[in-house]
């Protein structure tokens, strides 16, 4: 830079900072930290699984980012989830299904490691059809009624997680649809989903 182009630099700082401004370079904004994500899927009828949207409310009062959807968009959530991960956008997935959205998070976590990414957890309510875990997800929670229509969940190949089937069964006051709403089986899957934090990336 010559001497004359320094000096008119400098005298027009101080020009600036005569009316209060600072002279300084541009500051450019952090980029925001990857987060947690949760993706909530309903059953057969939204009306049917009462349990996910209280999740989704306590989720969003804990400051939580949550996608709530019936199990038909599955696919199209796994893509959604997909983007997020490999923007760096979000650093946490997890997956609640309930009823037929049990088998829905099993076809979004199938998706994500056809990607090459991972599901930290799966919470699966009630589920109708016995899935497989795919190897990409670090643990499952599987909350049934075993007198019911629900059923275990089982690894699938090369799966080195962990797998946990409750069986809910010795409540006799619990269905296919009050199970997702049971104060006890709501309070630890919070828990669980706040506590993970294996890396979808």
């Amino acid at each position: 830079m010559s001497r004359a182009a320094f000096a008119s630099l400098s005298l027009a700082c101080l020009a600036s900072l005569s009316f209060g401004a600072a002279c300084a370079q541009p500051q450019l904004r952090p980029l925001a930290a990857p987060h947690e994500k949760v993706f909530l899927l309903r059953g057969f009828t939204n009306v049917l699984s009462p349990g996910i949207d209280q999740l989704a409310e306590e989720l969003k009062e804990k400051n939580i980012e949550t996608e709530v959807a019936n199990h038909a968009f599955a696919i199209p959530l796994a893509s959604e989830a997909i983007d997020d991960c490999k923007s760096g956008r979000v650093g946490t997935i997890v997956l609640v299904g309930h009823s037929f959205g049990a088998t829905g998070a099993l076809m979004m976590a199938d998706r994500m490691q056809k990607a090459g990414l991972h599901v930290a957890l799966i919470v699966t309510l009630d589920p109708v059809i016995k899935g497989t875990v795919p190897a990409n997800v670090h643990r499952l929670e599987n909350f049934y009624l075993s007198n019911g229509i629900g059923t275990t969940m089982q690894p699938g190949e090369n799966f080195h997680g962990a797998i946990n089937n409750v069986d809910l069964k010795s409540n006799p006051d619990l269905g296919h649809v009050s199970v997702t709403t049971l104060p006890s089986m709501q309070k630890q899957v919070i828990h669980d989903i706040l506590t993970s934090t294996t890396r979808c990336g």
